[in-house]
């Protein structure tokens, strides 16, 4: 069996290169009937992934280097690169996980253990919980590099929790997040409360309450603070004879 899987041009390998999703589900039908047959596709399964994953960082790398040479600051726009083609690479992965080899937990299992070989290696510098926590940072600012319908958003906000699954310093990920929090909301650089609202529960069911229960305080003081601001404002539009004696606007 290892032959026919490690052959050059139709082996497991050699599938995978060349996305054959039909050949890929055939194999795995054929090998599922042999005694521990799937425990080498799966191993092959996990390699490939790894090293594609690797060969993600290391373009990473060699983006970043390249433009500290040129003395361009252009390394947010790389991180986000980096971050989205590693959320590409998942989508594809999880689909073959699903379509081609009939959502088995083993396979399930080695991609997991694949993402989080190498999802835990920083890029130039900066550790994976960090670029997570800017991605998130830049698509839910106004004005951040990528303008997204709201399906579109919710759909990226869902995957990038995915991916903190994979991180093992999750607590890194909140304090960086909790930092550019403060900053969205304080200078009023937040595009939607409801995506804010939205990344925050997808974050609890991940993580649990404790780990998001700062960050929902801040969103809720926020929107009291902004509530009481207005019902003042509307009261003192409706009583103008009373004078609040400062300019709260």
């Amino acid at each position: 069996t290892n032959q026919l899987l490690e052959k050059e041009n139709s082996g497991c390998q050699a599938l995978l290169r060349d996305d054959k999703v039909d050949d890929l589900s055939r194999m795995f039908r054929l090998f599922s009937k042999i005694p521990r047959g799937l425990d080498p596709v799966s191993s092959i399964f996990k390699q490939h992934i790894t090293a594609e994953g690797l060969a993600l960082v290391k373009m990473a790398e060699d983006a970043s280097s390249s433009k500290k040479v040129e003395k361009k600051d252009t390394s947010a726009s790389q991180d986000q690169v980096f971050v989205r083609e590693v959320i590409e690479l998942h989508d594809k992965f999880m689909a073959y996980v699903n379509d081609c080899f009939g959502n088995h937990t083993l396979f399930h299992k080695v991609l997991k253990e694949a993402f989080e070989n190498f999802c835990n290696k920083g890029v130039a510098g900066s550790s994976s919980a960090e670029l997570l926590a800017t991605f998130c940072d830049n698509i839910l600012k106004k004005g951040g590099n990528e303008k997204l319908s709201d399906e579109a958003m919710e759909e990226t906000l869902e995957k990038v929790v995915k991916l903190l699954a994979y991180i093992s310093d999750k607590d890194l990920f909140a304090e960086f997040y909790r930092k550019k929090l403060a900053r969205r909301l304080l200078f009023g650089q937040s595009a939607s409360d409801d995506h804010e609202r939205s990344i925050l529960s997808k974050l609890k069911q991940q993580c649990g309450g404790q780990f998001t229960s700062k960050m929902e305080g801040m969103v809720t003081d926020l929107t009291l603070a902004k509530d009481n601001q207005s019902s003042f404002e509307e009261y003192l539009s409706s009583n103008p004879h009373t004078s609040a004696g400062l300019d709260l606007t």
